[in-house]
């Protein structure tokens, strides 16, 4: 056999064989497409802190309590450093005890944070004039020990005021024998007022918010009676209106103001009027009319003195 043709036949039966294997290789499917999506890594939580905030609208001069403010989660990075900030509960505590009972130097809409500057306490300058409400005055007067109940008047409380008239010059000469009691009169120009502060102690204008519960020595040392030293005050500051503050002015220097301390049940409105005045034969009617002189009888030699009827 040639050798020409086997070469021909094994050249065809490779070529058959590679369009075979080449067919073959065309008709399979292509391979699925896999995706990479790169996904980022889980941030950490930005760190947030709890800041004390108007929870309700507060008015300029309105004190803070528990039912205008309350605690709000924020982020760390907006909060400043005069905000009031309570990592623990015992923080988040002293401070409430801290600004409970101040007043807003400002108006404050809801969702303030609380800042220092913005509150004012009792004691501090600038307390009274915020407290001070529109169309009122505050009006120190003179006081002591008598004067202001024994020290039984306290800042917050209302009282009225009773002017005690008793020199000589502020009435003309009287011819009645009796006449110096005349000169003697009390009566109350101010009614209803309330006591901002006697001296410079504003304790009690603020509200109560409460007492922290007393250490077992403390309760001790309370249940031991001790005599406490009456309190001696040398002016009482008074909210009153512009009226009453000329009047105060006056009164002042024409005699002795004295304090009655008003019952806190007692509902009365203040007046601007003031009441009549009281003098002493209002006190005693022994004084309501001088002694009449004796008349002289005459019976012969005898003279006799009879004191005639006292008139009523």
């Amino acid at each position: 056999m040639k050798t020409r043709p086997l070469i021909l036949l094994a050249g065809a039966v490779t070529l058959a064989a590679a369009s075979a294997l080449v067919a073959r290789a065309l008709m399979r499917p292509a391979p699925p497409v896999t995706i990479v999506k790169e996904v980022p890594a889980a941030s950490a939580p930005a760190p947030t802190l709890r800041v004390l905030t108007i929870d309700r609208a507060v008015e300029i001069g309105e004190f803070i309590t528990s039912d205008n403010v309350g605690w709000k989660v924020l982020p760390a990075d907006s909060v400043h450093g005069d905000q009031l900030v309570g990592t623990t509960d015992a923080d988040r505590h002293r401070l409430e005890r801290d600004v409970f009972g101040a007043v807003a130097r400002q108006a404050m809409p809801a969702g303030t944070a609380l800042r220092r500057p913005l509150l004012v306490k009792a004691g501090e300058p600038g307390f009274l004039s915020t407290v001070l409400p529109p169309g009122k005055r505050a009006v120190s007067i003179p006081t002591s020990v008598v004067a202001s109940n024994a020290g039984l008047v306290s800042a917050g409380d209302r009282v009225d005021v009773i002017l005690n008239l008793n020199r000589a010059d502020l009435l003309p000469p009287s011819t009645d024998p009796n006449g110096s009691f005349n000169l003697l009169a009390a009566q109350t120009i101010v009614h209803n007022v309330r006591v901002l502060a006697l001296d410079s102690t504003t304790e009690g204008i603020a509200p109560d918010m409460g007492a922290e519960a007393p250490s077992p020595e403390d309760a001790a040392k309370r249940k031991t009676p001790t005599t406490q030293p009456v309190k001696k005050h040398v002016s009482a500051t008074l909210e009153v209106s512009p009226e009453d503050a000329e009047r105060l002015a006056l009164a002042r220097e024409a005699g002795t103001l004295q304090l009655a301390l008003r019952g806190a049940r007692e509902t009365g409105a203040a007046t601007a009027s003031a009441s009549s005045p009281t003098r002493l034969h209002d006190v005693s009617s022994v004084l309501k009319a001088a002694p009449a002189a004796p008349v002289a009888s005459y019976r012969g030699a005898t003279v006799s003195y009879e004191q005639p009827a006292q008139r009523p």
